[in-house]
């Protein structure tokens, strides 16, 4: 998958920072990157091939994973100047969804892309595979097909 690269800094970032971890996560792991440089040489690489707002959103999605969180209630960074804003990770996944197989990701995909085709770019279907795998990992339909062309977090 072409965001494997965030999966790993973040993993690496996170796997730096004092535990437990606050629901501001996200704003410390940017602000950890941002202030390492040898990790916002790789940012900025990533940022290089996939851009920034890519990066942004994937790097708060694969810190939520990473800790099995949700949150919906944004706030702006406080700490990092790499993004403008964060979820707040403040809930449990486990109590808020359900991870599907990917037979039903697909279906759940392509639901979403019947209802919502007029309104969605012409070329998202190349982000076919990307959007299966967040599905897969409990992502609503909505969310993953926002994830993979939204701005910046």
């Amino acid at each position: 998958m072409r965001t494997t690269p965030v999966k790993a800094l973040v993993r690496e970032v996170l796997a730096t920072l004092p535990k437990p971890y606050s629901e501001h996560v996200v704003d410390d792991v940017f602000f950890a990157i941002e202030n390492t440089p040898e990790w916002l040489a790789v940012y900025d690489s990533i940022c290089a091939t996939l851009g920034k707002t890519v990066v942004n959103n994937w790097g708060g999605y694969w810190v939520a994973n990473a800790l099995g969180k949700v949150g919906e209630h944004r706030v702006p960074s406080r700490k990092s100047k790499l993004i403008t804003s964060y979820s707040l990770l403040d809930t449990d996944a486990k109590t808020v969804m359900r991870k599907p197989k990917e037979a039903e990701a697909l279906q759940l995909m392509s639901d979403y892309y019947q209802e919502h085709k007029s309104e969605l770019p012409a070329d998202i279907r190349k982000y076919r595979d990307a959007i299966v795998e967040l599905i897969v990992e409990g992502m609503p339909p909505g969310e993953a097909f926002s994830a993979v062309r939204s701005p910046s977090k």
